[in-house]
């Protein structure tokens, strides 16, 4: 019996250091997992910054692509409303009376010739409109005497004149005309129909 009673005893101390073993093993179980969970929340939430941060940055860049693209479409649209209004003008010029047409040249002419003696290059379909009255009130109007004369030459545009003397060339054909207008007055024009409001 004593055999027993040891066996018992054996049995108890046993069943006690076990259910030591397990408690302590549970608590460190516990412990462990509380540890692990706490580990595995900051890193769930470094991550979801990450991802928030990633996703804020692709957004910005999604939206400033879409605003420049906005701006190109912006500007190109603005840049054909300009040319529209150009070409327009243009076409008011070319339509112009006989009368007006030959002024305005001899305006420009009187404006813009350096002595008074360029040949003016014409073009060849409008060599008719440019007869002695013409040359004669030019040279009568030109200070202090001008000797204009019209040029052998036939231009190869359908607007304008050319004036020639020597190596000097004033070019006063629309295009040209149109072309230094747009530098002169475009940032002007431009501010004016497209102000930012």
């Amino acid at each position: 019996m004593a055999i027993d009673s040891i066996l018992k005893r054996i049995d108890e101390e046993t069943g006690a250091a076990v259910g030591e073993i397990l408690e302590k093993a549970k608590r460190e179980a516990e412990e462990i997992a509380g540890e692990y969970a706490t580990r595995v929340g900051r890193i769930k939430e470094a991550l979801e910054g990450r991802a928030k941060r990633k996703a804020s940055e692709e957004e910005k860049r999604i939206v400033v692509n879409e605003q420049l693209e906005l701006r190109k479409t912006v500007l190109a649209r603005k840049r054909e409303i300009l040319d529209e209004l150009y070409s327009e003008a243009a076409d008011r010029v070319r339509r112009l009376p006989e009368g007006e047409y030959l002024e305005l040249l001899k305006t420009l002419i009187l404006k813009r010739a350096v002595t008074g003696r360029e040949a003016i290059v014409v073009p060849a379909d409008q060599r008719g409109l440019f007869d002695e009255d013409f040359l004669a009130s030019l040279n009568s109007a030109y200070r202090p005497e001008g000797h204009f004369t019209l040029s052998g030459e036939e231009g190869g545009f359908t607007w304008g004149v050319i004036l020639r003397q020597e190596r000097r060339t004033i070019d006063l054909t629309l295009d040209v005309l149109f072309e230094q207008l747009k530098e002169r007055v475009e940032h002007r024009i431009a501010s004016t129909l497209f102000a930012e409001k």
